[in-house]
């Protein structure tokens, strides 16, 4: 099943929060770690320019919070798998206050995957960035139809996913939420020039155990993130 932030399908205009808000949220977030409560606040997301590095962040885009390395960014990437789009795993190469990098080169999609237990739940980390390859290679991944396209295909596990919520983030801070429909597919304007980040989540009620410690269920909170030249 989907998790749903809500039923609205209609556009949504946010604006930069305070720093008191900001600080809110950081501080409800780190009361919230080590519950499944975190990762339902926040997500993974990649940053990259055309054929450059790839930035790592952890936070809310669109209210420009992202979580310091001495803060919940450094509990939660403790070990992420960065790949390029043949499959080669790449390394850190570099670490900000806010950010991991990672040395991509050329073209072709980025991608991060990281799991993280927060007490019964195993969250599952996915990050894209590009909208290149047409193949999901991610547990919960969209894809689009065909490269640089504006309609996407929700995967879990290689099959489309129906009726499970995306959430559109793009400048100027506005987000857009719709549902995938019976072929998993949704279709997006992209009518401003910068960067747009979808987000995606799934939930299975599967206990099992990892590293030594059970869980409930397990999480999948996924995005994509690419860039608009106009």
């Amino acid at each position: 099943m989907g998790i749903s932030r809500g039923a609205c399908l209609f556009p949504e205009y946010r604006t930069k929060g305070k720093s008191i808000m900001k600080f809110a949220k950081t501080l409800a977030a780190i009361a919230l770690l080590g519950s499944a409560g975190a990762a339902q606040a926040h997500f993974v997301w990649l940053e990259r320019g055309a054929e450059g590095p790839a930035k790592v962040y952890f936070g809310e885009w669109a209210d420009d919070v992202r979580e310091k390395q001495d803060g919940l960014l450094g509990k939660v990437m403790v070990a992420p798998v960065v790949t390029a789009a043949d499959g080669t795993v790449l390394k850190a190469s570099g670490k900000g206050a806010d950010f991991v990098e990672f040395a991509a080169s050329g073209k072709g999609d980025v991608r991060l995957a990281q799991p993280i237990q927060f007490k019964e739940t195993l969250v599952k980390y996915g990050a894209k960035a590009g909208r290149t390859d047409t193949q999901a290679k991610l547990d919960l991944e969209l894809v689009p139809t065909a490269p640089g396209a504006n309609t996407f295909v929700l995967h879990f596990q290689g099959k489309p996913l129906a009726k499970t919520e995306v959430t559109v983030f793009g400048p100027p801070k506005w987000e857009k939420r719709f549902w995938s429909d019976e072929n998993g597919r949704i279709e997006i304007t992209t009518p401003w020039p910068g960067q747009y980040v979808l987000e995606a989540a799934h939930v299975e009620e599967k206990a099992g155990e990892a590293d030594g410690k059970s869980y409930a269920k397990i999480r999948y909170v996924s995005t994509l993130s690419f860039n608009v030249n106009k």
